[in-house]
């Protein structure tokens, strides 16, 4: 589940999978109106004994049609009110009455004293107040009263934080605020999309999940394939919102039926598991077709599984063979190490390849399998291959064991305990043995004991 590859769509999705998405939008669409609604009347309390000012056009956005000079008088508010407090003393070459527009007006402040404001204002908020202050018509008002809320919020109540100065090259300014605008003034699914993935990008210092979902939740509404399985992913996982396996099923269908890949395999995921709907083995292994079709690591493996167990079809030894392989080709972590396990021990009609099954087991490595490690020491020590190398094989069970495999631990208690292959070393032994013991295993505890009544 929740891979990130992406696809074209060669589909067309149904009016009825369209209207069942805007129903599911409907859920979150109704809680940021209300959290927005929530937002403005704290924010009303606190500016009222603050700044009057702010506490009147606040009052002003409560109206269902808000109007955009409003904001930009907001936005042009704030960053005056930014630059008097860092006591900018050339402020007064901006004449407000010689400029067309108040949208003019913050954006001259903001073009003037860039530099100045990158020292004063959070990326976040900064990214923001150009956005919005860049708009020249407004549509879908809930999602940008939300961005002018978390301007407001940090300005009345974290603007004497601490603020990390950031460079001009961390931030994309101009493709930032061509996306917003195609998002907001043309209604653009895709910008909407790539907003929400701007937003969403997790090893990012500034991940914000609830913005993600507000973005991808619009591009989905509107019949957007990669957003409904963005958004579908964040339902399963519960980031940003609740997790709901039953919305979740419903964006991997509405995605899936346009062609999207990877939604097809979560979708068939939920059927095989019973998560959200009914377990369904039919409808599982059709959309894991499909999928595998489309060049689905993930699907080839679970069909492997599928064909090997014979899960809803008869046990195929043959098929379950080639998805494998096909999957570890594709690059599937967990269908390497499968592979190299096969080849190990001889299954599925092969014929025992310690060779090739080294192969598999190293690739699975590389990409840090675990379970890979171990059996790499347990390869290499034993010579399985004909060739035998105690110090890989120790290096592998230790990488193992660093990851907490307590088996590793009690290999490398053997191995330096019996001497096979190295110089015995009893300190050693005790070492690992005791480790092994710690974690549980019982074998270990017991010749711990012994070596240490010797």
């Amino acid at each position: 589940m929740f891979s990130v590859a992406k696809a074209k769509r060669q589909l067309q999705v149904g009016q009825g999978e369209i209207d069942t998405v805007q129903g599911g939008k409907l859920m979150y669409g109704q809680f940021l109106a209300k959290q927005n609604n929530e937002r403005i009347e704290s924010l009303q309390k606190l500016t009222q004994t603050q700044d009057t000012w702010f506490a009147q056009k606040i009052n002003l956005i409560t109206v269902e049609e808000v109007k955009l000079t409003v904001l930009h008088k907001i936005l042009y508010q704030v960053v005056r009110g930014l630059l008097k407090k860092n006591q900018q003393r050339h402020l007064q070459i901006i004449h407000p009455e010689q400029t067309q527009s108040v949208q003019e007006n913050v954006l001259t402040l903001l073009a003037e004293y860039d530099d100045l404001l990158r020292e004063a204002i959070p990326l976040p908020i900064y990214i923001f107040i150009w956005q919005i202050s860049s708009l020249e018509k407004l549509a879908n008002r809930v999602e940008v009263v939300d961005d002018v809320l978390d301007v407001l919020e940090w300005y009345f109540i974290h603007q004497d934080d601490q603020v990390i100065p950031f460079d001009e090259e961390d931030l994309d300014h101009e493709i930032i605020i061509d996306l917003y605008k195609d998002a907001i003034e043309e209604q653009d699914a895709d910008a909407q999309f790539q907003l929400g993935e701007y937003y969403g990008a997790i090893d990012d210092t500034h991940f914000q999940p609830e913005k993600s979902i507000k973005w991808f939740e619009l591009a989905a509404a509107q019949g957007n394939a990669d957003a409904q399985y963005a958004l579908g992913n964040f339902y399963f996982e519960g980031i940003g919102v609740q997790e709901n396996y039953n919305q979740a099923f419903i964006l991997y269908e509405a995605a899936a039926i346009q062609g999207h890949p990877d939604a097809a395999n979560n979708l068939a995921d939920m059927y095989f598991n019973g998560e959200g709907v009914q377990e369904n083995m039919v409808l599982a292994k059709k959309w894991f077709d499909f999928a595998a079709k489309k060049g689905v690591a993930e699907a080839m493996f679970t069909l492997g599984i599928i064909f090997e167990q014979g899960l809803g079809v008869d046990i195929d030894d043959e098929q379950a063979f080639i998805y494998y392989k096909k999957s570890a080709e594709t690059g599937y972590i967990e269908a390497q190490y499968r592979l190299g396990g096969i080849y190990l021990e001889g299954r599925l009609g092969q014929p025992r390849d310690a060779n090739n099954g080294l192969y598999w087991y190293e690739r699975a490595a590389e990409r840090y399998h675990v379970d890979a490690f171990y059996d790499l020491g347990f390869i290499w020590s034993k010579g399985l291959t004909g060739i035998r190398n105690i110090e890989k094989g120790i290096h592998w069970f230790k990488q193992a064991a660093l990851q907490g495999d307590s088996q590793a631990k009690l290999q490398l208690g053997h191995i330096y305990n019996k001497g096979d292959g190295i110089a015995r070393n009893i300190q050693e032994a005790i070492k690992w043995y005791g480790l092994a013991a710690d974690a549980g295993n019982e074998e270990a505890a017991i010749l711990l004991q012994e070596l240490k009544g010797m």
